[in-house]
């Protein structure tokens, strides 16, 4: 095996962490971390909590809890209190652990219980004090964070000391430490898009001291857990802003006395653009009632020297259709989070993109400032322990691209996970991206990234929770899906917190449903709900092959590829037939009677898409010129799941040799071939063997006309993006059938995924195979929770065990 695969696991820095308990049992016990000699946390507290009851009627605070007794060496120390709240009657037991994980990582857990009141809520806040004024503070999106709190894609923050040491400070999952990282909801009216939400959790589960506090001496980095933001209480400033509209696509602006008229043109866009009074790590909501002919945009983007960036991301976002009525007024009103922006201005357009002639009214626009109430939301019941944990992290400062890996490894390391570089970093990244459901449902949500958030989009969930083996996890979500399964027995497509959804459809959720229920079985010797699965069954039997023929038909693909709807139902597409016979092989290992005949009926017609002539499997019949890497899917469930195959040798590795393999970078582990491959392409016979889809031959129809010409998107999404699960999948069928490029492959492609963009060194949802700069790449595809999938992939290659896993153990 290459460097990447024996070397990248095994990083140490020879550092030598210690722990000290100071104090005495007059004025408490707590715990100072040294690295070597060297004093790096002084705190003055272990941590503050703030508890209230249900009807926010009393309240008490501990302002600086410290133990009364301790135990334990230089490596593992608890701090334990027994404290008497007189304003409640109770007595609540509190523990402090820390433990070193290795010669890098401080695991700290913080365990609370009380066993005499229902349940009540509380707020619990940490602060990681620098023994001496770091030279300055690191937060995962930026190498000199300014303070306050830090919003971002990966929970991270840091310092470096004087004598070029970085110290990180991290946290366990939300679904552990009950946070949620969701600041917006979906909109209401089927207008599409998001708002931020009135009840906005956990915005301060992240800070940094300000520059101000810096200034008086004050250094910290703060976790605080189960704190909320109610809008709708506390105060509300009234914004002015510059009524300098400026005219987007001639939409003849009119100011009326109490409205505003617009007479929208056709085009991309018509309406106004305006500068917002925004600032950094503020709270807004804005408000205006409209009527007319054509649905609403509302966007907001951020500014820099006049000039428009990129759009701003927490809170309201996608509003492209906001549906209004012609004749009467209709209320639009969304928050939004501000995090640190750079200072950066904020520009809002309102107007259409409908592309016709419109005519739009907008009557009292209004931007209010909020400062918020603040109350307590995570709940400690009777009898129930709550812990939070956290992790330090101590390792020579080289510059912040490493820093923004050695959070995800040091993260993993910290739970005792045990893998690769690039398998630490996607585990890290899906605990980052598992937390719970809302403030009142600490049910585990997993979203793709925070792109997507609140959304869990189930298919998404389903590769990121089976590659780990936490028992409660894989229980809890699939119990999720299954409370989403309607009446014709199928699951749903999404579960969206604060509001509802009625996507249900003959995709693949139902069939990943069905093997998840199988792998609870075999893993954890699980009792599921029998009426659930043979309703899902049913549904997979009657909607995919009523006639029993074993040839698959449907109006999605059961992929990823997901951006077409086929009417009437097809049996074009060998991805579907393929995943309806893995299907069938798993609905008679959960009990019920398929026989062999069936199966194979289903496998001969999943091998029938491979063309002997074009040497390859062929994704849709109608388009035998495209190859893809989903088509290896079906065999690599078949090798994952049952450990045999269905594909020959010959025809995978034909196929596989036909996929071009792009981004050839010099410094990659094997140079002579590239580092990403696209997902779909079509082949032909040019020079280099393939081209990407145009316009007029494409498989996807609106979306392809609409998406595919003039080159817009070549290399992008769907039209040849590189999508690291189904690729890194299809290269270890290819490893699994003797493929000798597969490994040289894997490895290139993990490699890029970490370092094809130096500035994006963490999972994402597609890399594109055709560009002339990163600045090209898509800010929405950072961190993507599925990838985490190749765990499970490196199993089937030989290349990891289940024991690596920490929760492995666990399992029955």
């Amino acid at each position: 095996m290459s460097l990447l695969f024996c070397l990248y696991g095994a990083i140490g820095w020879g550092q030598d962490i210690k722990l000290k308990v100071v104090g005495n049992a007059e004025d408490g016990f707590n715990v100072d971390i040294y690295n070597g000699n060297q004093l790096v946390f002084h705190n003055s507290e272990e941590f503050k909590l703030k508890v209230t009851n249900l009807d926010f009627s009393e309240t008490t605070e501990i302002s600086n809890w410290k133990g009364s007794q301790w135990s334990g060496t230089d490596n593992f120390i608890i701090l334990s209190k027994e404290t008497y709240l007189s304003d409640f009657d109770l007595n609540l037991s509190m523990t402090v652990t820390y433990e070193v994980i290795n010669s890098n990582v401080v695991k700290k857990s913080i365990d609370l219980l009380q066993s005499g009141m229902p349940s009540l809520y509380y707020t619990l806040e940490e602060n990681f004090i620098p023994a001496n004024p770091p030279s300055k503070y690191v937060t995962f999106e930026y190498d000199d964070f300014p303070g306050g709190f830090a919003h971002e894609i990966f929970p991270s923050a840091g310092f470096v000391t004087s004598d070029n040491q970085l110290v990180g400070i991290l946290m366990d999952a939300g679904y552990k430490n009950h946070y949620t990282r969701s600041t917006r909801r979906r909109f209401n009216g089927h207008g599409g898009g998001f708002v931020g939400m009135r009840i906005l959790p956990d915005p301060e589960l992240l800070s940094v001291a300000t520059l101000d506090e810096r200034a008086k001496g004050k250094h910290y980095i703060q976790q605080k857990f189960g704190e909320l933001y109610d809008l709708d209480q506390g105060k509300e400033i009234n914004l002015k802003f510059s009524s300098d509209f400026q005219d987007i696509g001639g939409a003849g602006i009119k100011h009326q006395s109490e409205s505003i008229t617009l007479h929208c043109k056709p085009g991309n866009r018509s309406g106004f653009e305006v500068a917002v009074p925004f600032e950094d790590q503020k709270t807004y909501t804005i408000s205006f009632l409209a009527k007319g002919n054509s649905p609403i945009a509302l966007k907001l983007f951020r500014t820099k020297n006049g000039q428009k960036t990129v759009e701003l991301e927490h809170g309201i976002k996608y509003i492209d259709q906001f549906p209004i009525k012609e004749n009467d007024w209709t209320l639009f009103k969304g928050s939004i989070m501000v995090p640190y922006i750079e200072n950066d201005g904020v520009s809002m357009f309102l107007g259409t993109q409908s592309g016709v002639e419109a005519t739009i009214q907008i009557k009292d626009l209004q931007i209010v400032e909020h400062q918020p109430l603040k109350q307590a939301y995570n709940k400690m019941g009777m009898g129930e322990k709550a812990t939070k944990t956290s992790y330090v992290f101590i390792e020579p400062w080289v510059d912040h691209h490493d820093f923004v890996i050695a959070s995800q490894s040091r993260l993993s390391e910290g739970k005792g996970f045990k893998g690769t570089l690039i398998e630490k970093m996607l585990y890290a990244n899906f605990n980052m991206l598992t937390w719970i459901t809302s403030v009142d449902d600490f049910t585990p949500l997993n979203v793709p990234n925070l792109n997507y958030a609140p959304d869990m989009y189930n298919r998404d969930s389903f590769f990121s929770v089976v590659s780990n083996y936490n028992e409660d996890l894989n229980l809890e979500i699939w119990g999720q899906w299954a409370k989403t399964q309607n009446s014709t027995g199928a699951v749903a497509n999404i579960i969206t917190p604060y509001m509802g959804t009625i996507e249900a459809k003959d995709n693949e959720a139902t069939i990943q449903f069905l093997i998840w229920a199988m792998l609870n079985k075999r893993r954890f010797n699980a009792v599921l709900p029998k009426d659930k699965i043979d309703k899902a069954v049913a549904y997979v039997l009657n909607e995919f092959d009523p006639d029993g023929d074993g040839i698959c038909e449907s109006h999605f693909t059961l992929s990823q590829i997901d951006v077409n709807k086929y009417e009437p139902k097809t049996d074009r597409l060998a991805v579907n037939q393929g995943i309806f016979a893995i299907a069938l092989k798993t609905i008679r290992e959960l009990g019920y009677d398929i026989s062999d005949e069936y199966i194979q009926k289903a496998i001969t017609g999943y091998l029938n898409f491979y063309d002997e002539d074009r040497k390859h499997i062929v994704f849709d019949r109608d388009y035998p010129d495209i190859i893809t890497m989903t088509d290896l899917e079906p065999e690599f469930f078949s090798l994952w799941l049952f450990n045999e195959p269905i594909l020959t040798d010959e025809m995978v590795i034909n196929h596989l040799e036909q996929i071009p393999i792009l981004n050839k970078v010099p410094n990659s582990p094997h140079p002579e071939f590239g580092t990403t491959a696209p997902v779909a392409v079509r082949l032909d016979n040019s020079e280099n063997g393939y081209s990407y889809m145009t316009a007029d031959y494409q498989p996807f129809r609106e979306f392809g006309e609409s998406n595919y010409k003039d080159g817009a998107r070549d290399g992008f999404y769907y039209n040849g993006g590189s999508w690291m699960r189904p690729e890194y999948c299809g290269y270890v069928v290819g490893y699994r059938h003797g493929w000798k490029k597969a490994l040289a492959l894997m490895e290139n492609r993990a490699w890029a995924e970490i370092n094809l963009n130096p500035k994006w060194p963490y999972s994402k949802e597609f890399i594109p195979t055709k560009w002339e700069t990163t600045d090209s790449w898509w800010l929405s595809t950072r961190g993507l929770c599925w990838n985490v999938f190749i765990l499970m992939a490196n199993e089937v290659a030989g290349l990891r065990t289940p024991e690596m896993d920490p929760d492995f153990k666990k399992s029955k």
